[in-house]
């Protein structure tokens, strides 16, 4: 069951694909890739969903406009739009990582790097050998209402692995099925231990 994860590309379920680059010289790495795309409905819910909500601050500004914009009808419009900006965000931040977002893991023998990357941009964070332990699966909680919702498809949450690294945690393998979570950490684990060795002895 491990061994196909020992060939130089290959997949992990539906999303993550890896590809071990350079293997047997200095230049060594696993690179792996976290696609975010969801269904065609779920893409279509969430794209209506961001048009309504632009309807709805289009309708709120006309009836603004034709009114008074004094005293506490410019107050209460103003608190409004902070919140309706937040979450206009929030869903467009979304729909965008859904249509161009993956998740980029780097394994050399310099350490780690684990970047949420919006088409061909993403701001790495980088944790060298020896400064980060304790790589595994996150304990699900059923009783925790929230950790539901960050799996959805509208949440940009639901990690599924982890690891420390000083007094941060990292996490990443967005919404991953038990199985995907199971394959990724099996071939993380033994890489990033090799790699690690590797860097010592040189």
């Amino acid at each position: 069951m491990g061994t196909r994860l020992e060939k130089p590309k290959g997949n992990i379920g539906a999303r993550v694909t890896y590809e071990w680059q350079d293997r047997g010289t200095e230049a060594e790495q696993l690179q792996v890739s976290i696609t975010q795309g969801t269904t065609a409905s779920n893409m279509a819910m969430l794209s209506v969903w961001m048009v309504l909500w632009l309807g709805l601050e289009a309708a709120v500004l006309y009836f603004w406009l034709q009114g008074s914009s004094e005293g506490n009808a410019a107050v209460g419009y103003a608190i409004y739009s902070a919140f309706w900006a937040f979450f206009a965000f929030r869903i467009g931040k979304v729909l965008i990582w859904r249509m161009r977002g993956r998740e980029v893991i780097t394994v050399d023998r310099r350490g780690i790097s684990i970047a949420l990357v919006f088409g061909q941009r993403g701001l790495p964070d980088f944790f060298a050998h020896g400064a980060y332990k304790g790589l595994s699966r996150i304990e699900e909680n059923p009783t925790q209402i929230l950790r539901t919702f960050e799996k959805a498809f509208w949440s940009m949450g639901g990690e599924t692995l982890q690891f420390s690294g000083g007094k941060r945690t990292m996490v990443f393998g967005k919404q991953l099925s038990d199985r995907d979570a199971d394959g990724l950490l099996r071939l993380m684990r033994p890489a990033t231990q090799r790699l690690s060795r590797k860097a010592d002895s040189a």
